[in-house]
């Protein structure tokens, strides 16, 4: 009698458990695919959204599979604890993952090129190629200045994340529509990743990076009068060994938004370097 009650304990607790994990919410997907032909993931920045890469997206999506991925902490993505570089490249990892059977082409914009950045570094075999947009893959702020910084998210938040979007806008009107987006978002999580943008630093690491990688600057970041190798040392792409650079006119921090023809060109024209193997052998000429 004895051991019947207990099997029957055994059993009434193994259905428990099956049916908790059963009831269980499925996880929400923190990307979004559409479009049909070689995987393309893009990662927006800080205080940004999925839809920010639509106008660029839409053109892509003609003749690629287009996963868009959300930055942790941004939408429906949760921030990783604790909160790191690897943690953030763990998360798009996890997507890349789930959203494709091979090796894709990885697209990061700003902040989200440092995640994209560190994801090639840990997982190549994941990443066929790497595209970054306006991303500094070292900290552009002085220690001085980033001391300063670091003291003005506690006591003058909101007047510094608006004189930030004022000049990633490409005009005051694109600057001030950006800040209320980013505004709306949770400080914890804005912080927490400025935080992160002030002493990140990769560019002594890139060396290591297997993928070829297109480099996309606007003129903010790259001006007309200087030389490739001389923004290369300023933003840390000094020792990328396969690294093609281009530069956007007309455009703003947000290059997606405000040139999403070419960038969308220059995207497509690397994925089919890669796809073809001649990224590699085009740029070691």
């Amino acid at each position: 009698m004895a051991r019947r009650l207990l099997l029957l304990l055994v059993i009434l607790t193994a259905v428990v458990i099956v049916c908790r994990q059963n009831l269980r919410p499925p996880r929400t997907p923190s990307y979004y695919a559409f479009g049909h032909g070689p995987t393309v993931v893009m990662v927006h920045g800080l205080g940004s959204q999925m839809q920010h890469w639509l106008p660029t997206a839409r053109l892509l999506a003609r003749h690629h599979r287009v996963v868009l991925v959300e930055l942790p902490g941004h939408g429906l993505s949760p921030m990783p604890t604790p909160f790191s570089l690897e943690q953030a490249a763990a998360t798009l990892d996890d997507a890349i993952r789930d959203a494709s059977d091979g090796p894709v082409v990885l697209v990061g914009h700003s902040l989200g090129g440092l995640v994209a950045a560190e994801e090639a570094l840990l997982h190549p075999d994941r990443v066929r190629g790497l595209v970054l947009i306006e991303t500094a893959l070292r900290s552009q702020v002085p220690p001085g200045v980033r001391e300063v910084m670091m003291a003005r998210l506690d006591h003058d938040y909101d007047k510094l994340l608006h004189e930030s979007y004022l000049d990633f806008g490409r005009d005051s009107l694109q600057g001030e529509r950006l800040y209320s987006e980013a505004a709306r978002m949770d400080p914890v999580m804005v912080k927490s990743w400025i935080r992160l943008a002030l002493y990140a630093d990769l560019a002594g690491q890139m060396r290591k990076l297997l993928p070829p990688m297109l480099a996309v600057m606007a003129p903010r970041s790259w001006e007309a009068k200087e030389s490739w190798p001389q923004v290369a040392k300023a933003l840390g792409y000094e020792d990328v060994p396969h690294v093609q650079p281009v530069r956007i006119e007309n455009a703003g921090h947000f290059l997606m938004l405000d040139q999403p023809e070419a960038l969308a060109e220059q995207i497509a024209r690397f994925v089919l370097g890669t796809t073809q193997g001649t990224v590699l052998s085009s740029l070691n000429r």
